[in-house]
């Protein structure tokens, strides 16, 4: 038995259903397939309706493809002393994967956890790709084509299935889509030491005229075996599996599945190139432009591109998207960042490539003019005038961005000009693109225009922006045909954003409350209540990065660490990086006059203060509050300390918890 992610799993082989779809896992090791055929023949059919929204029944081919085509996989297995690794039947664990006919879970011989992808087929023949039997299945040139040749692709990627009466995908293509699934959506596949593989097996394709099939490999190290070549596969098993009585990766398979949304969870999914992220067309039209850019730099003047995107956009999912695809091609390449925090989670989340990740004085010490490929700045707002070399000052020398713009053939900054919050944080989008020009370079900009972190809802985007600029717009999330997917809600005590926050931390998901720097933070343990509200209520800011109080975790990793919810978080600690529900505490820095927002200096205890300007420090205070409120993929409850700012939010229709 195995109990995974807090639930409890029914016993090995067995899967519960609910809700329109469920898992399907059907798993025993081949050992028992062998044995009991006949018996869990059924069990496979009871998952398998379980699983299907209104219990679908499974075709015949699939049944036969049960009983026969993984009987032979359980058989060479336990021909080789294999019998205990794990055979999943049919494995499929979201809606949008397609099922995997077998997916094996074992030990390698060098040690690990192993896992192996087959795909099971039940042709009997297979003819190559003709264009004059049939265009079905074909991709739409080679289906409007009156040559009669085909692409490249389709030459060797398609099959004719004569059984079907079209062309298929050869195999070991199905197989490649299948292991980019597991890798979509296990995170255990980040590290490097665990093995995944992958084969196709035609076992009952004895036709001698269609063993060419097995001669084309269209994906390498992919490999396609016939009837005709049973030692073939039994050799591909026993390179990748031990006799071992070890049930690990099994276990392991059904517990370190990618379980939420949130950008730092997935951060060793984007870097190495597999993750349940989709780029949206600006994103990925950004990716392939830039990665255009380091595969071949301008003969002309240097090109930087600059990303700008508000809140939620999805630059960071672009700065580690293209840090994964320029490594994995072989280049140079480092992440920087005006925000520790997020630089230092996303470092924490990428098993073996920390060292692309790395600091701007670092970057301005140690690398040398056009060294690198390319040189990312996540968050380019947060940066100073010049490199910081303490808390409070700046080193003598060039600019921030001369630094990143000389060290790199390719540099990238990604901007958000509404989240500079202190007076040292100079660059906007404009001083920041005339800065680069100044050192004679090409700007090329480049502006995401979509939120997609609060499920995706412009709605919510657009509202926080015109609240925050003194122009509210009533809260209607029905208004439209389709529900609005993003919840806002406020609450009249921080004791009561406390308590719906907890529900929600204890049905499973992430949750924090921040606050606005209005409060002063008089020690870093994490356990003085420094945030003191009306009403006797009361708790800690985020602790220091060394502080020495049990399961407090650092403030660099307040916002992701387990024990964060325990204490009020922070412009610092939550930039750059987010969860599922946030609560957002507003102090009487910035309260609600009935027709504008009004500041109040004495409120304001942060490096804002500096700013002289009542204007300017208004505009960043609303920056900071902005961030806060943008943290959150699925809900935000407010709350203020001023009963005006409260009654605003609800004369706006915001629901009351």
């Amino acid at each position: 038995m195995f109990e995974t992610d807090g639930r409890r799993r029914k016993q090995v082989g067995e899967m519960a259903g609910g809700g329109t779809w469920s898992e399907l896992e059907a798993f025993w090791p081949a050992e028992e397939l062998v044995r009991d055929r006949e018996r869990l023949i059924p069990k496979i059919v009871a998952c398998y309706k379980a699983a299907h929204p209104k219990g679908k029944q499974p075709s015949e081919s699939e049944m036969t493809s049960w009983r026969e085509s993984v009987y032979e996989v359980a058989t060479a297995l336990a021909d080789l002393r294999l019998g205990q690794v794990y055979v999943f039947v049919e494995y499929r664990v979201h809606p949008a994967m397609n099922p995997i006919d077998v997916v094996l879970a074992g030990r390698h011989p060098d040690g690990g956890l192993s896992f192996a992808a087959i795909e099971l087929k039940q042709w009997a023949e297979v003819e190559r790709p003709d264009s004059s039997k049939t265009t079905v299945g074909l991709c739409g040139p080679c289906r409007k084509s009156t040559a009669g040749s085909l692409c490249g692709d389709c030459a060797v990627e398609r099959v004719f299935a004569p059984c079907y009466g079209q062309h298929k995908k050869h195999p070991a293509v199905q197989v490649r889509d299948n292991l980019d699934a597991l890798r979509r959506h296990h995170s255990m596949f980040d590290d490097r030491y665990v093995h995944l593989a992958g084969a196709s097996y035609l076992h009952n394709l004895k036709n001698l005229q269609s063993q060419w099939i097995s001669m084309v490999r269209p994906v390498p190290d992919i490999p396609t075996f016939t009837a005709r070549q049973p030692d073939d596969l039994r050799k591909f098993l026993q390179k990748r599996f031990t006799p071992a009585m070890d049930a690990e990766a099994a276990q392991e398979l059904l517990a370190r599945r990618r379980s939420g949304a949130l950008l730092t969870s997935e951060v060793g999914g984007i870097v190495n190139g597999y993750t349940k992220f989709s780029l949206l067309e600006k994103q990925r039209e950004a990716v392939d432009g830039i990665m255009a850019s380091v595969r071949k730099p301008s003969p002309g003047a240097k090109k930087v591109y600059v990303v700008s995107g508000r809140a939620g956009t999805g630059k960071s999912l672009v700065a580690l998207t293209l840090l994964g695809e320029a490594l994995k091609g072989g280049a140079d390449a480092r992440f920087v960042s005006g925000g520790v925090a997020s630089r230092e989670n996303f470092k924490r989340g990428v098993r073996g490539k920390g060292k692309a990740f790395t600091t701007l004085n670092q970057v301005a010490d140690k690398v040398g003019h056009d060294q690198l490929d390319l040189l990312l700045c996540d968050e380019a707002h947060r940066l100073t005038e010049r490199p910081m070399t303490g808390s409070f000052s700046m080193r003598p020398g060039e600019s921030s961005v001369s630094v990143i713009v000389t060290r790199a053939k390719v540099p990238v900054f990604f901007i958000d000009g509404d989240q500079r919050l202190f007076a040292e944080e100079v660059w906007s989008e404009s001083g920041l693109i005339e800065a680069i020009q100044k050192l004679r370079a090409e700007v090329v900009p480049i502006h995401l225009d979509r939120a997609l972190r609060a499920v995706g809802s412009s709605t919510y985007d657009t509202w926080v922006q015109r609240l925050l600029i003194g122009d509210p717009l009533p809260w209607n999330p029905d208004a439209d045909h389709e529900p609005e997917p993003f919840e806002l809600y406020y609450a009249d005590s921080a004791a009561r954003m406390e308590k719906f926050l907890q529900s929600k931390m204890d049905a499973g998901a992430s949750a924090r409350m921040t606050a606005g720097l209005c409060w002063k933070w008089t020690d870093d343990t994490g356990t003085a209540p420094d945030v003191a509200l009306e009403g006797g209520w009361s708790r800690p800011w985020n602790a220091g990065d060394n502080h020495p109080t049990p399961g407090v975790p650092k403030r660099r990793f307040w916002a992701t660490d387990p024990g964060g919810f325990g204490q009020i978080g922070c412009v610092h600690t939550a930039q750059g990086l987010e969860y599922e529900w946030g609560g957002v505490i507003m102090g009487p820095d910035l309260t609600w006059t009935g027709t504008a927002w009004a500041l109040d200096r004495e409120h304001v205890h942060s490096k804002a203060s500096r700013i002289r300007s009542d204007e300017e420090l208004a505009k960043r205070i609303c920056n900071a509050y902005g961030v806060l409120m943008t943290r959150s993929i699925r809900g935000t409850v407010l709350y203020s300390v001023d009963s005006d700012t409260r009654q605003l939010f609800a004369d706006l229709g915001i629901p009351k918890i």
